[in-house]
Parts: C-alpha cells; sequence; structure tokens
C-alpha cells in the first residue's frame, strides 16, 4: 500500500445527539427504522449501514479530504518534505462525524440480483454514503468529500471557531433569493454585524474570504461602514485566430504545443500536440508526436477525437522503469542525463529507456516557461524593460490572455488580463527576468434559483467581463441544479487587478462540462443526474506536482523551478525529431502529410503505468485491491538491448472481466464510491 502522511484534526464540532423539534433529543444518524437491514416480502433491501474505519470507502474519504487540506494549506512539515512518495491521509474524521453507507439491494433464491454490471453500486441497486454528525442535525449531512471539505477546513484555521465563517453547504446555505437579470449580488458588497461585547462594547466583523477583520466601536456610537464595489475588467479582443478559438466553449479541448496523454490502445503514452484541425464532419482532430530520447523518435499519430487524449495534469507521472533514476540525490535532467549508461550500460537499471524518455522531457517542459506574441514593450530605465504579451507556454499547457487560470489553493481562479515581463540587462546579457501574471480573481458561489425561466447571475448577458467557456459551463450545469435542486453557482467577483507570480498557478482552468466526461465518465453522469456538477480543477494536478512524484522516498522535496525557453520548440530539446514542427491555425495537413495512423495506432513508443492521483503510488507496495495490471504481449520495435516493460496499467480501469482496481481518481473509485467524489 502506498505511504500517507497521517493528519490530525484536533477540533470539532460534531454531535451524536442534538435537539430536535419540541426539545427531544435524537440521534444524529439515520432512524432506526432506516438502520434495519430486513428484506422486505420483495427481497428488497433499504438501509443504512455505519462504515468501519478500516473499510475502503472511509480510507477514500480520508485519503481525500488529507489531500485537499495539505494542498490547500500548502504544507511544509519537514518531515513530510523528506517522504516525497507520501500522499496526505487524516487519522480519523473529526469527533462525532461518522460515515453511513445507504445500501440497496435485491436478494432473489439466495443470490443477490445484479442489475447493472456498470452501476456504481456495484452489485447492488444503490451503494451511497453520507456523513452524519453536523450540530444541525441526522437531515444536514454531507455526500461527499468535496462537500465537507469546506467544512474541514473551517474546524482547522478559523481560532474562533464561528459557524459563520464556514462556507461549506450547511453552514452557508443559499442566502440569496432568483437573482433578477442586471441587478448586482449581494455578496459583492462587504457585510458586517455588530456583536454585543461583555463591557458593553461592540465588535463589528467583516466577513471576506481573506478571513476574518475586527474593529472596535464604542457602545452607542455610529458603526463605520466603507462600502466599495469592485468593477471587473473588460476583455480586450482576441489577437490572433488561435486565441479567438480558444475562447470559445466546446471547441478544441486541447491547443499546439501542450504535453498530453495519448491512447495506445490499452495503455497511454506522452507527447505534445503539434497541429489540430477539424475534418468535414466537425470532428476533432489532432497530430501527436510521441516524446522519445534523442536517438530515435515514434512517428506522429493522428487522434480523432477529445477522448483519445488527457491533460498532462489529469495523470499524475509514474516512477521510471529504470529504478536507479528514481534514487539519484541529485536529479536526471533531459538535457544532463547519461543517455549511453541508460541504454547501453544498464548503468541505471533494465527498463525501458523511451519511457523514462518521455518522463523526462515532459518533466522538463512542466518546470519551463515561454512568453509568446509581443503587444507592446517598454523601457523604464536605461536596461530595465517591460514587455506585455497576448500568450504564454507554462508548463504543458498554453496560456491566453482573457483565458482562466487555475489558482493556489482551492478553486478560485484569475481571468488572465496581462502577461508582463520585466528584464533587466546590462551589455545586452540578460541579468534578470521577472514575470507576472497580471488579471481579476473569481470564487465559486451558489444561490437559491428554482425559477429555469429566469436567468441566473452566472448569464453571459449579465458577465460581458467573463470568457464565454466560463458562462457557458455554468449555464450547461445550472440548468441540471436548478431543475435537481433548486440551486444555481455564479462567478463572484473579489479582487481586481491582482498580480501573481508564475508559482502560484495550477494551470489552465477546464470547463467541468466537458472535462469531467473525460476523465471522471461514471462520475460526471452520476452528478448530472443529481444536479452536482463541481470544478474540474478538483480533479486535476498542478503544475510543479511532477517535480518529486517519482522520486524515492528517503529523497528531500524539490523546489518548483521556472525555466525560461526562448521558444516552445526549444523546450522540447531532443525529444521530438528535428523537423517536428508546431504549427498555429486549424487548416487541416495536405493529403500527402495526412498520418498513415490515422486508422490505427501506429508508432513504436512504449507505453507506461499511470497513478490517476495527486500523489504516484509505488506499485510494488501497494496491495492487490488498490491497483492491477494487466500483462500484454511483448511490444515490438523496441530500441535494442533494452527489456522493455512488462507490466501496464490499464488507466480506464477495467480488468478482463469488466471490473476495476484503480486507486484514487481511477475507475475503483468510480465502482465503489460514485457519491464519495467531489461532486
Amino acid at each position: 500500500m502506498a505511504r500517507f502522511y497521517p493528519l490530525y484534526v484536533r477540533r470539532s464540532d460534531g454531535k451524536r445527539e442534538v435537539l430536535a423539534k419540541g426539545k427531544r433529543s435524537e440521534t444524529n444518524q439515520p432512524t432506526d427504522e432506516q438502520l434495519d437491514q430486513k428484506p422486505d416480502r420483495n427481497g428488497i433491501s433499504d438501509y443504512y449501514r455505519e462504515v468501519g474505519i478500516d473499510e475502503s470507502k472511509h480510507l477514500d474519504w480520508r485519503r481525500k479530504l488529507g489531500g485537499m487540506l495539505a494542498r490547500e494549506l500548502v504544507w511544509k512539515d519537514k518531515e513530510a518534505q523528506q517522504d516525497s512518495d507520501a500522499g496526505y491521509m487524516l487519522v480519523a474524521l473529526p469527533e462525532n462525524y461518522r460515515l453511513y453507507e445507504h445500501v440497496k439491494k435485491t436478494v432473489k433464491d439466495g443470490k443477490t440480483e445484479i442489475k447493472s454490471k456498470t452501476h456504481a453500486g456495484g452489485g447492488n441497486d444503490r451503494q451511497d454514503a453520507y456523513l452524519y454528525g453536523h450540530p444541525a442535525g441526522r437531515k444536514k449531512r454531507y455526500r461527499s468529500p468535496g462537500d465537507f471539505f469546506p467544512h474541514l477546513l473551517w474546524l482547522c484555521t478559523d481560532e474562533g471557531g464561528d459557524p459563520d465563517n464556514c462556507g461549506c453547504k450547511i453552514c452557508s446555505p443559499e442566502d440569496l433569493d432568483d437573482v433578477v437579470p442586471n441587478t448586482k449580488p449581494k455578496a459583492t458588497t462587504p457585510t458586517f454585524k455588530v456583536e454585543a461585547g461583555a463591557s458593553g462594547t461592540g465588535m463589528m466583523r467583516l466577513g471576506s474570504a481573506q478571513g476574518t477583520t475586527k474593529l472596535k466601536q464604542e457602545a452607542g456610537g455610529p458603526v463605520p461602514v466603507q462600502q466599495r464595489t469592485l468593477t471587473p475588467t473588460r476583455l480586450e479582443p482576441a489577437k490572433s485566430t488561435d486565441q479567438t478559438i480558444d475562447r470559445q466553449y466546446n471547441s478544441f479541448f486541447y491547443r499546439p504545443g501542450e504535453v498530453v496523454w495519448f491512447s495506445r490502445g490499452a495503455a497511454w503514452g506522452i507527447g505534445v500536440v503539434l497541429r489540430r484541425w477539424k475534418n468535414k464532419d466537425g470532428q476533432n482532430h489532432y497530430s501527436v508526436q510521441p516524446l522519445s530520447h534523442p536517438f530515435g523518435h515514434p512517428s506522429a499519430m493522428t487522434k480523432t477525437s477529445d477522448s483519445e487524449l488527457r491533460p498532462w495534469l489529469a495523470w499524475s507521472v509514474p516512477k521510471y522503469t529504470n529504478d536507479g533514476l528514481n534514487q539519484l540525490v541529485e536529479p536526471a535532467r533531459y538535457d544532463n542525463v547519461d543517455w549511453a549508461g541508460l541504454m547501453m550500460h544498464k548503468k541505471y537499471g533494465t527498463g525501458d529507456a523511451e519511457v523514462d524518455a518521455s518522463i523526462l522531457a515532459a518533466k522538463s517542459v512542466d518546470a519551463s516557461y515561454t512568453p509568446f506574441a509581443s503587444v507592446r514593450t517598454a523601457e523604464l530605465e536605461s536596461g530595465v524593460t517591460v514587455e506585455n504579451y497576448a500568450g504564454m507556454y507554462l508548463g504543458a499547457e498554453k496560456l491566453w490572455v482573457g483565458d482562466a487560470l487555475r489558482l493556489q489553493p482551492g478553486t478560485d481562479i484569475l481571468v488572465l488580463h496581462n502577461i508582463m515581463v520585466r528584464r533587466t540587462t546590462t551589455s545586452q546579457e540578460l541579468q534578470q527576468q521577472t514575470v507576472h501574471l497580471i488579471g481579476d480573481v473569481y470564487t465559486i458561489q451558489r444561490v437559491q434559483h428554482t425559477n429555469p425561466s429566469t436567468p441566473t447571475f452566472a448569464s453571459a448577458q449579465n458577465n460581458p467581463q467573463l470568457p464565454p467557456r466560463l458562462t457557458e459551463d455554468l449555464a450547461f450545469r445550472n440548468n441540471l441544479s436548478i431543475r435537481a435542486k433548486g440551486t444555481a453557482h455564479y462567478w463572484k467577483l473579489t479582487a481586481i487587478n491582482s498580480r501573481h507570480e508564475l508559482n502560484d498557478i495550477k494551470g489552465r482552468w477546464y470547463e467541468a462540462s466537458l472535462a469531467l466526461p473525460i476523465v471522471a465518465q461514471p462520475q460526471f453522469e452520476d452528478a448530472a443526474r443529481k444536479g452536482e456538477i463541481s470544478e474540474a480543477t478538483l480533479w486535476m494536478n498542478s503544475r510543479g506536482d511532477c517535480i518529486g512524484a517519482n522520486r524515492a522516498a528517503h529523497l528531500p522535496r524539490l523546489p518548483r523551478q521556472n525555466v525560461y525557453r526562448p521558444t516552445r520548440r526549444e523546450a522540447f530539446m531532443q525529444s521530438i525529431p528535428p523537423n517536428a514542427e508546431i504549427r498555429d491555425g486549424v487548416d487541416p495537413p495536405l493529403p500527402d502529410n495526412v498520418d498513415p495512423a490515422l486508422e490505427g495506432l501506429g508508432g513504436t513508443q512504449d507505453s507506461m503505468d499511470i497513478d490517476p492521483r495527486f500523489d504516484t503510488a509505488d506499485a510494488q507496495n501497494m496491495s492487490s485491491d488498490e491497483i492491477r495490471v494487466s500483462r500484454p504481449g511483448e511490444m515490438q520495435d523496441q530500441v535494442p538491448d533494452t527489456a522493455g516493460l512488462d507490466e501496464f496499467m490499464n488507466l480506464e480501469g477495467m480488468d478482463e472481466q469488466g471490473g476495476s482496481d484503480l486507486p484514487g481518481f481511477g475507475q475503483h473509485y468510480t465502482q465503489e464510491n460514485t457519491q464519495q467524489g467531489y461532486y
């Protein structure tokens, strides 16, 4: 089993018993009737049962909550830093919080009747989990780790313990009625409340996302309230065809120059998108060049749908197949690795050089940045210039001014309005370069909205300052949530002209309505039925997460890197052929240049096992119920004298019988824990 660093929650507001209506006490759990497991006369059992702390579902909740908590707080523990492969797990749920599973199954002739082999309940009609313990009582339960996490974060960070500061769905229910178009939401204005102190002094508390600010006021005196309404920054018009295309909702999911995982049938490889186009039927096509070592390059191949690719940040990078690379104190880099020792002399082991080369190359690109499309340049003083750009390759992704970017930590986004590079030079030699990404910050908010015919505040006509991808994604999600739950979401402006460094950026923002059907299809379908589609960022890694993902546990963690590359081509070094060209635009290739692999997989690059979680687990230390590998036949056309991989992970999580055993974000999580995801 993978190693996990234990996290303890020292404070809890959980209650085993609460006062119900009429001031009578009741247990804060499912009712006695709900706990009754006896089947009815038709053989149907519909009941709740408490999930044990050692059961996989309980472990999944604590793993997920521990990972989110560590990431949100940017964990700095020295011992954890020395264990780069360890994830984070809650040792226990907060006191008096208990996980119950709702099970419904049909038993006939002593056997459980399986109605659907792919249903999230496995062999049962349903198998959902709910967390009980909130002081509001048993009817106020949490449906998923994502639902409970804001409350957990409040428990861990709010020293005062004021429930008004908690942003979970239970503590902060929807406080806005149906929003009338062209009106301002009251949440955009800071709100104050006055509390009576013990000495008669009032206390004014400002509720804000940045914390709680207290200001004293003499008893009986006026409360000075300074209100400020933020004015969003106007979106500048796109300056190129590609920028225009990438602002559109449901156009191309991937962009030229981006690092992606690509399907090779039973397994996946790492490559770069060289170009994209649509066929006459409007179907997306991508030419993908597999990444490799300098001494051989597979042919580019064409992928004919978005589902044949995955964003680089959708999965965590696996360990190198040559284990010696995992043990280096000074990590190997693509530009300094001993290729002869790796490939010919087996200096680092007997793994597959081509697979490890693709990992090395992708990690190198992840640490790079390349501004492009200069807009203006100004000289502040002698030797100091500031240049503004319309776009930037940041890590594996291509960013444009006008894009929404994921911010560290949490789910807030930055609508990018300026890419600014400040350079200090002496005698024409670059001495220093600093980069800032400037834009408006938004946070996702939920409100009551019961009338489907009334536009929400998230509608495009109320948000001309937002990219269409944001408003159309929320329109899709709100259409489902309004009908199913009577709620809607909107993007609340919290800061304007906010300046951020490169390490503040997780990556570009992806539409949940488009990304989740690709990376988490079963969970998406279930969430859509319930009107609970949440942000896709909770299923994605961040730029820089790959740095220590495949290092040995005893090695120290490495700092995030920002390596300037003058061109995108240079970022890939020799991992792609010298004649490989990253092309903008959407023009299809000429018939003579159409990839011969269009109707097949093509190429010669071997593939690898991927751990689709925040932290890559060591397969050798995992139990059989956490990871399953398949053993296909020998790979052909491998690099001479390399052993190749004898084990491959099926990233879709399906074994030969149609089951699934992938941990974390994989299909094992789907089959047993559909309700426990981030929806």
